[in-house]
């Protein structure tokens, strides 16, 4: 006898499979040389529990990314560029036959707190099934007490939750330049333990951006403004390609 819940599962099992890339090698369509990262960066094995009901059930998925200024897409050519624009675009090609919809929240130099104030009329009333939550940087930029951030952060997912939606955190952008200025560590550690404690799916984009730099597929200091611009279209494309990989694979556990 297959129950109500091992149908969905096998539903959902159908229309990720397809999605979902070898755990051994990607494939050079899925992920651009350029935009690659180790395996072992992606040691979260939280899952994305109403995302993955909501495409098994109606293949609809609706995400807002809700942020600062590198969710808005401060640098880049457009608003088709930025990171949550090309995010809808990969995940409609991971899941064919699945509408996806990305909702692009961010606003310039907001913190945690401010965020909150515009979770309801902003993110919320959108209906979404996932809420990609980027934060920390203006926490860090400011010198914010951690602990405050930590308070501000739970009760965000908590109140997201209770929507109906599932939570992914994204933690804050890196280069040399800037690492060496401003302390984002005490920041990330509360994201990865609230994440852990929570079971809410966190994406370490500081981890991956640093990376990129590290192993020279990308270049982050010292550009000239012509450089900075197109370099800005290429990271949001490698971070929306990974995040929306980091997603199918949540989806799928």
């Amino acid at each position: 006898m297959v129950t109500n819940g091992t149908f969905r599962a096998l539903v959902l099992t159908a229309v990720l499979a397809a999605a979902v890339p070898s755990a051994r090698a990607q494939a050079p369509a899925d992920m651009p040389t350029g935009c690659r990262v180790p395996s072992s960066a992606f040691v979260d094995e939280s899952k994305l529990v109403y995302a993955g009901k909501r495409v098994t059930e109606t293949r609809r998925l609706t995400v807002v990314a809700l942020g600062s200024s590198s969710t808005l897409g401060q640098g880049a050519s457009g608003p088709q560029a930025a990171w949550p624009a090309r995010l809808e675009v990969d995940l409609n090609r991971r899941m064919p036959g699945v509408a996806v919809t990305v909702h692009n929240r961010g606003k310039a130099r907001d913190d945690a707190e401010q965020m909150l104030k515009r979770l309801e009329p902003d993110v919320l009333a959108l209906k979404p099934d996932v809420v990609i939550w980027e934060t920390g940087t203006a926490e860090a930029m400011r010198h914010r007490d951690v602990e405050q951030f930590a308070v501000h952060l739970q009760d965000g997912i908590g109140r997201i939750e209770a929507g109906g939606a599932d939570v992914v955190l994204v933690t804050p952008q890196y280069s040399r330049e800037t690492a060496r200025l401003i302390s984002y560590q005490p920041y990330i550690e509360a994201m990865n333990s609230i994440g852990t404690r929570r079971e809410v799916l966190l994406f370490p984009r500081f981890e991956v951006m640093r990376h990129w730099v590290e192993s020279g597929q990308m270049q982050l200091d010292n550009l000239t403004p012509a450089q900075a611009a197109g370099l800005a279209d290429r990271v949001y494309d490698c971070i929306a390609r990974q995040i929306g990989r980091v997603m199918v694979r949540a989806m799928a556990r």
